[in-house]
This record gives C-alpha cells, sequence and structure tokens, in this order.
C-alpha cells in the first residue's frame, strides 16, 4: 500500500509539471524534477494507461522522441507566453506580433519590428495580440502554418531576450493516447 500512495504522489507531480510544461521529453522531464528517467518512465505509463497523459511520438534527426502531453491538450495555431516572461509593459508587445520566417525551421516573433529580420526572412506578416496581466496570445498566420507543415510538425516556443523564436522540427507520427 506505501508503494501505491507514493506512486499516487508521484503521478500527481508529474501530472502538474507536464501541464506547465507539455511537449517534453521524459529525459527533459526527469532533468527539469530532478528524477531517474526510471521513475519519470514508471508514472508516465500509469498516467497514460489511466487517460491523464498522452504521448505524441516525433522523429527527429532520425531518432523517435516521445514527448509527453497532458489529456486535455488541444494542438492549435494559438501561441500563448505568460506576461512575466517577456517585457509587455513597454509599447514593445502593445497590439501587435511581428513574425518573420528566418529559415526553414525559425519563425522570429517580437512585438515590435526587427530590420535585421525583415532583411534576411523569406516574409514576414503581423497580427493581432490580444494581452492580460498574466499572458499575451497570437495566432500563428495560415501563411506561416502552411509553409511550415505546423499540422504535420512538432513545435517549441522559446524566449530570446524579448522576442520568441518558434523553432519547427520533427515529424509527427503518433499520437499515443492509451496503451495497445
Amino acid at each position: 500500500m506505501k508503494g501505491n500512495k507514493r506512486g499516487k504522489e508521484t503521478d500527481k507531480l508529474l501530472l502538474e509539471a507536464i501541464r506547465r510544461y507539455p511537449g517534453l521529453s521524459q529525459y527533459e522531464l526527469a532533468e527539469k524534477l530532478g528524477w531517474r528517467s526510471g521513475h519519470v518512465d514508471g508514472s508516465v505509463r500509469r498516467l497514460v494507461k489511466s487517460k491523464k497523459a498522452f504521448l505524441r511520438i516525433i522523429e527527429r534527426d532520425g531518432r523517435r522522441v516521445n514527448l509527453v502531453y497532458p489529456e486535455e491538450y488541444k494542438p492549435s495555431n494559438l501561441i500563448e507566453v505568460p506576461s512575466d516572461l517577456l517585457e509587455v509593459d513597454n509599447p514593445t508587445w502593445s497590439d501587435k506580433a511581428f513574425l518573420y520566417a528566418l529559415d526553414s525551421s525559425t519563425i522570429g516573433v517580437s512585438g515590435r519590428e526587427v530590420d535585421e529580420w525583415r532583411e534576411m526572412s523569406c516574409f514576414t506578416e503581423s497580427t493581432p495580440i490580444t494581452k492580460d496581466n498574466e499572458k499575451i496570445v497570437f495566432k500563428i498566420p495560415e501563411r506561416f502554418w502552411r509553409f511550415y507543415d505546423l499540422d504535420g510538425k512538432h513545435r517549441v516556443v522559446s524566449i530570446n531576450g524579448n522576442n520568441l523564436l518558434i523553432t519547427v522540427s520533427g515529424y509527427i507520427v503518433e499520437d499515443k493516447k492509451y496503451p495497445s
């Protein structure tokens, strides 16, 4: 019984981390939590079996990688970034996001026009943002969605100064929702 209680607590903590950081690999989750990989693996298996999480299997650089998502995760063309990670009180992130197709796998996003990015981009576009005390939200324009094939690829959003980089990598092979 003691192990079962510890497993439930582990699962609860891991599910909180998965909800906070959807799309990390089991290895990345173990690093973030300071846990052993086997500890995370067992908990992920229980969470998938109990339909609280699912695995998205992607192929990146010839290798398959299992990414873990909470069951309620819905892929979307919306990008949400916590306001406290960007300087949103200044005019930079006031009403628009400026997107730049920097290369075949990177989209640069800024709250202001960036001349250097515009010069090197294949194309650019701006899109309205919504902003509150907790987050800024914007929609990835259709042209970017199609160019980067975002229906079939994995993406990661990272922060670089007061700008965002959306890195598109890895083809989605399958979503593994329930054990076979």
